[in-house]
């Protein structure tokens, strides 16, 4: 199924800018500067030196943050950023962002639009869905949701010079010079070079995500490794891919770890405990929030029983908690429906140790929900994976009379995540030596809701 790839985009909006260079509505040397009258902007010379090349490597030395409002206008934020101060490669949606909006500009077109009969329908792909900001453009630093086997194949397109079914697809020049060094980056672990939107390992290219999506060519073995995941250190896992997983190429397997690779594979499902007697569930009824719990919840960002762990860099999200939660119930199956703003949602969660898999469309984004309820206590436990993301939300509920008391905690949540990469926007450099509680400020503000809210019917 389609899944969110946060940074893997990057690589995706790369791969565009090479048709739109061949193409020749712009050049590597266009400059940035003039495609943007619209917009106001800071005053320099340095916008003398800033063209899309410096945005393909993340060189245009313009501010940055990773907390700024996903949902806003990245080249107006752009324009305006002053420079700063320490030049040379800054790992930065906005970058990546500016490639995308130039060519959705020079082109009129979406990247969605605009790629369909380039990259998509000749490698067999089906147009994706894709994350759109506050004026419409497809968002260029995250956002496309592909599958595992379309990005197998276009990074497979890249391995072989373009070529897909004998037929050349991608550029030639482009597939070379987009893989190749273009910065360098001393003592950065499991990279060492830059290229246009791709990471770089000696000679291994890659399409990397956060939380561990990583798409990597390995020229030794000629072979892809295409991987979707859902860890926060991601560091450690794709160091495992690159350095691990090509010893399959090397060596044969033994009884030993035959045995080891069946135990992993046994124990890392989901263990789903036994369903108790369930509680007193009222069906038929509407839970509202409490005002109390409304503000609490929307201090953190808006609640829902779909994990926002993972979706919360979603550009097009509610801006409101869920509300108006009523329950069905019939043997083996407990029916959950709310409503987000407009969207009214219902996942089928399963008593019965089997869960149920249910589809449904937040803010036009889909979801393929898995998930299933137990009950201990006189308390109904229900877990919610959305597998587009693999993020988790587990939930408790008590009812009592005409209330419920709801608490949520998803994983992974953006604590490590905050810990790990807020040191890279320019606002948290500036302000964290003066506030050092600023970081766990951060990491608690963006953290998964964990208080529990009180429902009740009106």
């Amino acid at each position: 199924m389609p899944h969110t790839l946060f940074s893997v985009t990057k690589s995706i909006v790369a791969t565009a800018a090479g048709f739109a260079i061949e193409e020749g509505l712009f050049s590597l040397d266009t400059k940035i500067l003039p495609l943007f009258p619209e917009y106001e902007h800071c005053e320099s010379e340095e916008w003398e030196s800033l063209t899309v090349r410096s945005v393909l490597t993340m060189q245009s030395n313009k501010e940055f943050s990773f907390l700024q409002d996903m949902t806003g206008n990245y080249a107006e934020m752009f324009m305006k950023a002053p420079f700063r101060k320490e030049k040379g490669f800054l790992y930065s949606n906005n970058d990546a962002h500016m490639v995308a909006a130039v060519i959705q500009k020079t082109s009129g077109m979406s990247l969605v639009g605009y790629l369909t009969p380039r990259l998509f329908e000749p490698l067999g792909i089906n147009p994706p869905a894709w994350e759109t900001n506050s004026i419409g453009e497809c968002i260029g630093g995250t956002g496309a949701y592909l599958t595992l086997r379309d990005l197998a194949k276009i990074c497979r397109c890249y391995a072989d010079g373009g070529v897909y079914n004998g037929k050349q697809i991608i550029p030639e020049w482009w597939t070379k010079e987009a893989t190749k060094k273009q910065v360098d980056l001393p003592g950065r672990e499991n990279e060492d070079g830059y290229g246009y939107l791709f990471w770089l390992e000696g000679d291994i290219f890659s399409m990397n995500g956060m939380f561990g999506q990583q798409i990597s060519y390995i020229p030794k073995y000629d072979a892809v490794i295409a991987s979707l995941n859902s860890v926060v250190n991601d560091n450690m896992h794709n160091k495992l891919i690159k350095n691990l997983l090509p010893k399959a190429f090397e060596e044969e397997t033994t009884e030993e770890w035959d045995k080891k690779l069946k135990e992993h594979l046994s124990n890392r499902g989901e263990k789903i405990p036994d369903c108790g007697p369930l509680p007193p569930i009222p069906t038929g009824k509407t839970f509202y929030m409490t005002s109390v719990s409304d503000a609490l919840a929307k201090f953190m960002f808006p609640a829902s029983l779909i994990p926002r762990s993972l979706t919360s860099s979603f550009a097009k999200k509610p801006k409101k908690n869920l509300d108006c939660v009523s329950f069905e119930l019939d043997e083996k199956v407990l029916y959950i429906s709310w409503f987000e703003e407009e969207d009214r949602v219902v996942i089928d969660c399963g008593l019965d140790g089997k869960p149920r898999i249910s589809h449904c469309s937040i803010k036009g984004y889909p979801y393929t929900v898995w998930a299933y309820a137990y009950a201990r206590k006189n308390v109904v436990y229900v877990v919610v994976k959305p597998l587009n993301t693999l993020a988790t939300q587990r939930i408790t509920i008590e009812f009592s009379g005409d209330t419920m008391k709801m608490t949520m905690k998803g994983t992974p949540d953006f604590k490590e995540f905050i810990a790990k990469n807020a040191e890279q926007s320019t606002f948290y450099r500036k302000t964290s030596d003066k506030f050092p509680f600023i970081s766990k400020g951060l990491g608690l503000a963006l953290s998964t809701i964990e208080m529990p809210m009180k429902f009740k019917t009106r």
